[in-house]
């Protein structure tokens, strides 16, 4: 049994044929799955189809790369206008999570990887990625759910910046789980001691994943999750691929050789994480 506890079948190319994708998945033993919304329509998304199929469980937040595409389509806008834009968003996935049944918050974040070159832009985009971060790990005290945190970054800052945040707005009633892990081992470390739970996906079946893997093996196993993050990120040997959800299995059996994990508790650690969903 397996629980993929991160997989957009509200994007693209996936949401144009979900329900075929999530029947597949569950020929190949996917018994349920965490469907993550990236900003307020792919959250919709996400909660209409957890009313088709219970076992769809919503997951509803914005994804810090929406910011960035904010500003960089509204280049004339006052940074004034851009945060009234963003907290009117915000106000809505409140309202939408005040009126479904959702699992968690997210994916939210800091994603520093691609930058503009303008100084004055990458200010922007990252104080109102913080102050997305920060509004959305209240909701999730707010919602008593768990946070799915991205974090992304060519250097460390974008890393020790989540921790920082964490340390300050998270009051540690309830858990995170850093999906996709990556970033420094002191970081990871940081992380644990705060609470997290950690997401392996298809990128750690990489030949050249070995500091993925790295943070795989300093994790306690009841700390560790599965995820596809489908449509990206497939296992070997399907890179260059649309990762279709099916294939969480390739990177299960990856995972369970590399470092002797038992999938039965990957799976429980999935259900106490989200309330035994």
């Amino acid at each position: 049994m397996i629980f993929d506890t991160h997989c957009h079948y509200n994007l693209e190319p996936l949401f144009a044929d979900w329900q075929t994708a999530w029947q597949t998945a569950q020929n190949y033993g996917v018994i349920q799955t965490a469907v993550i919304g990236t900003d307020f329509q792919t959250s919709q998304q996400a909660i209409a189809m957890n009313k088709v199929d219970s076992r769809l469980h919503a997951v509803i937040g914005f994804h810090p790369s929406e910011f960035q595409e904010l500003v960089k389509n509204n280049p004339t806008l006052s940074t004034a206008t851009l945060t009234e834009k963003i907290q009117t968003q915000l106000q809505s996935l409140t309202t939408l999570a005040n009126q479904s049944t959702i699992v968690s918050i997210g994916e939210t974040g800091l994603d520093y990887f691609h930058l503009p070159e303008d100084p004055i832009q990458v200010a922007l985009i990252k104080q109102l990625q913080i102050d997305a971060f920060i509004w959305q790990i209240e909701l999730a005290h707010q919602q008593a759910v768990p946070l799915v945190i991205h974090v992304r970054d060519q250097s460390d800052e974008a890393y020790w910046e989540v921790i920082k945040i964490l340390k300050q707005h998270h009051r540690g009633q309830q858990p995170f789980i850093l999906h996709c892990i990556s970033g420094p081992i002191e970081y990871l470390k940081a992380a644990l001691e705060l609470g997290a739970y950690v997401g392996m996906a298809g990128n750690s079946t990489y030949k050249k994943a070995d500091q993925i893997r790295s943070l795989i093996k300093l994790t306690p196993s009841d700390r560790l999750l599965l995820e596809t993050d489908a449509p990206f990120l497939p296992p070997e040997p399907y890179r260059g691929q649309v990762c279709q959800p099916w294939m969480i299995t390739q990177t299960a059996a990856f995972l369970s050789e590399e470092f002797n994990l038992n999938q039965e508790e990957l799976y429980q650690n999935s259900l106490a994480l989200f309330g035994q969903a």
